[in-house]
């Protein structure tokens, strides 16, 4: 009887997990696991009818009220023998390295590009009491208006416990992460404002490293896109590079950099094409650029018509070097042959 009561224990916080964890919008910020005995705090979202995803994925999607303001709620639950002081909190989202989702205090967040945060939206309790074994909606309060700009804006509602532990004077963390994605009108992608703002160089000891810096300016909440980068040298393919990224998640309104690290080489000086393509299934966008690699190796701006004309300076030469070897060629069958003549004349 015991064993199967445990093994029912297991499922059920088998089941939370599965709730609280969804793809790609929800970060693991919790210290202790939720299947550790010293456990206190357990959360779970309680997901409304009209959610834009299934259940089982854990986090909020929907429509932002346009007349009066809404109310969601996340369940808490205390299953320790002590009370816990919980402090709820918003963080807003912002991309990071490679095209991955961080949420961040909104204090943290770029509001030159994010004029309008989803912290901006919500409204929370600071911190809620709960007493041992005790459980509670915590109201999550989604404001009203008609006048907000159209699209997306991605947030996320932040709980945190300092509880106690078996050894004095120290206390574990525990904090959940759940998804609040917002929409005001219609829900929809573009890659069409994605721009590249910078392209830069940096030495490591074993090669460099190129970064590029994208913006993402709209309020698009753009998902499992790939960007390809190809920097073709002007003077020879050979010196060409090309890279490939994964990018799962761009939060709207804000810029994130691309990394592309190169082992074992340096940097080739010279004109380069930058040819960016960003792929999201049928959707493309591509962006051209054009750099040059200085014999420091830094990388600065250039034009198209640098890259011309390093590429004719180049095909030139390569003509230049053609009719010089035509003509030694040339010269030494000529005096082959002089020789073969010569030869056979003095035979006869």
């Amino acid at each position: 009887m015991k064993r199967r009561l445990r093994c029912q224990q297991l499922v059920f916080i088998a089941m939370l997990l599965a709730c609280l964890l969804f793809s790609g919008y929800q970060i693991k910020t919790a210290v202790a696991a939720v299947n550790n005995p010293q456990q206190t705090l357990m959360v779970a979202p309680v997901i409304p009818d009209d959610n834009q995803v299934k259940k089982a994925a854990g986090y909020y999607e929907l429509q932002l009220p346009q007349t009066e303001d809404r109310t969601i709620t996340v369940q808490a639950y205390n299953a320790s023998a002590k009370a816990l002081t919980v402090g709820v909190s918003i963080l807003d989202a912002q991309t990071g390295t490679n095209g991955v989702v961080q949420y961040v205090k909104p204090k943290q967040v770029n509001r030159q590009y994010l004029t309008i945060a989803g912290s901006d939206l919500v409204k929370t309790p600071a911190q809620i009491t709960l007493a041992p074994g005790e459980t509670k909606d915590v109201p999550v309060v989604l404001k009203a208006s008609k006048a907000r700009p159209k699209g997306t804006y991605l947030s996320a509602i932040h709980l945190i416990a300092l509880t106690p532990t078996d050894t004095a004077n120290v206390r574990q963390r525990i904090a959940y992460t759940i998804g609040l994605v917002l929409h005001q009108g219609r829900n929809f992608q573009s890659l069409e404002a994605l721009r590249l703002k910078q392209t830069s160089l940096v030495k490591r000891s074993s090669g460099f490293q190129l970064r590029y810096r994208f913006l993402n300016p709209e309020r698009h909440f753009l998902k499992d896109a790939t960007a390809s980068v190809q920097l073709t040298n002007a003077s020879s393919r050979f010196f060409s590079l090309k890279m490939q990224q994964p990018l799962s998640r761009i939060a709207p309104q804000t810029q994130f950099v691309m990394t592309h690290d190169i082992q074992g080489q340096k940097p080739v000086s010279g004109q380069y094409r930058l040819l960016a393509e960003i792929k999201q299934g049928r959707h493309l966008k591509t962006i051209t650029q054009y750099v040059r690699i200085t014999g420091d190796g830094k990388l600065i701006a250039s034009s198209h018509t640098a890259f011309r004309l390093a590429q004719q300076k180049w095909n030139l030469l390569k003509v230049a070097i053609s009719i010089v070897v035509l003509g030694i060629i040339g010269f030494v069958l000529f005096r082959w042959r002089q020789h073969r003549k010569a030869k056979k004349s003095a035979e006869i």
